[in-house]
């Protein structure tokens, strides 16, 4: 176990040491900063606009942080040969390969909840942005009921963002699964390339799925092999609900209430998920790296 948690620690600080963990960062903090301001044109709605649109921006780049760490991490190791070194210490494949992966997983929760917090202040923010003439005055420099009720809205959209970040957690956590078991076997660009193409057919399941029902032949077989394999993004994607669907964390008993419980009951169903699918993604990165050849 204690060698485990070695690999996992170091794995850590090795993905955020990486300029790009800081540089794609940096750059979802601007993206969501900038467009906080931004007017949607939306009468009014512009918060559900940014909620869906901030997500987008955090599950973008910290995917993108994600597989760059996931595939680079067992692939460098043992291009270097730093692999035989240090599974030469009683540690077992199967912990290397998942040392790695739960480091890769640890920056990433860090970089998703340091973008996460930031997108919910923005949130907040942007909740007196998009008020009303007569909301405004309130909120600027009103007192009583009107202004509690303001501000309780304002805390409940920016709680609201709090599910989705924790469904890109999820998401980046079954692609940097993927990432990892290819990169036992494949280069680093080979296995980022394979993975974000996974990502795009895992959203277009549905789609893909409708355009060869019913049909025959081999391209229909090699569609349906296709998505047997990849996993099914789109259960991580709720961002439509979260934004669009009236939910009231702070007020028990009333719809918005239920309709937040239904949230995290959803979130709970694809969490299964997902530590169902990456445990098989790195049960089979395990077979893979002990059939490789470390010499």
């Amino acid at each position: 176990m204690r060698a485990l948690v070695g690999i996992i620690l170091n794995t850590f600080r090795e993905a955020v040491r990486q300029p790009f963990y800081y540089l794609l960062a940096g750059a979802a903090l601007a993206a969501l900063m900038l467009t906080m301001r931004l007017p949607f044109f939306t009468f009014y709605n512009d918060v559900d606009m940014y909620k869906d649109l901030g997500l987008s921006f955090i599950l973008v780049f910290v995917l993108l942080a994600g597989l760059l760490a996931a595939a680079t991490g067992v692939a460098r190791e043992v291009e270097d040969k730093t692999a035989q070194t240090i599974l030469a210490k009683a540690l077992g494949r199967w912990q290397f390969v998942l040392g790695k992966y739960l480091g890769v997983m640890g920056a990433v929760a860090v970089a998703a909840g340091v973008l996460g917090a930031v997108f919910a202040a923005c949130v907040y923010y942007r909740v007196e942005l998009d008020a009303g003439p007569l909301e405004r005055q309130y909120a600027l420099g009103g007192v009583g009921a009107e202004v509690a009720a303001f501000r309780a809205r304002q805390v409940a959209q920016a709680l609201t963002v709090v599910p989705g970040v924790v469904l890109v957690i999820l998401q980046v956590g079954v692609l940097a699964a993927v990432a990892t078991a290819l990169s036992t076997r494949l280069a680093p660009a080979a296995s980022v390339a394979l993975s974000l193409a996974a990502f795009v057919v895992g959203h277009l399941a549905v789609f893909l799925e409708g355009a060869v029902r019913g049909g025959g032949g081999v391209t229909a077989a090699v569609v349906h092999s296709i998505l047997t394999i990849v996993p099914f993004l789109e259960s991580f994607n709720i961002n439509q609900k979260l934004s669009h669907t009236m939910v009231t964390p702070l007020d028990a008993g009333s719809p918005g209430a239920a309709a937040w419980a239904a949230v995290w009951v959803y979130v709970g169903v694809s969490a299964l998920y997902a530590v169902a699918y990456s445990a098989a993604a790195i049960g089979l990165g395990v077979l893979l790296f002990r059939r490789r050849s470390l010499s």
